[in-house]
């Protein structure tokens, strides 16, 4: 099982701060966790940043994961 941690609007649009997944790559993991929180957090997910056990994840090709890994989603954030 993966740990997903979550923050900012995908945790708000969760209603959780963190989750255990089984998967067997990040877009498995990513998608299953759009299933499970609907469709804003899956809208948020897309546009957010992912690391994986503290390094940066290219979304645009396969990302492989192990349970114990950790993903980490980061949403974008405005202010000033």
């Amino acid at each position: 099982m993966t740990t997903l941690r979550l923050f900012g609007r995908a945790r708000s649009a969760a209603g959780v701060s963190q989750d255990v997944i089984e998967a067997s790559d990040l877009a498995e993991l990513l998608a299953i966790a759009g299933e499970r929180y609907g469709r804003e957090f899956a809208d948020i997910a897309e546009c957010s940043v992912v690391w994986v056990n503290g390094e940066q994840a290219a979304t645009t090709r396969p990302t492989m994961i192990r349970p114990g890994d950790e993903v980490a989603l980061l949403p974008p954030v405005a202010g000033g």
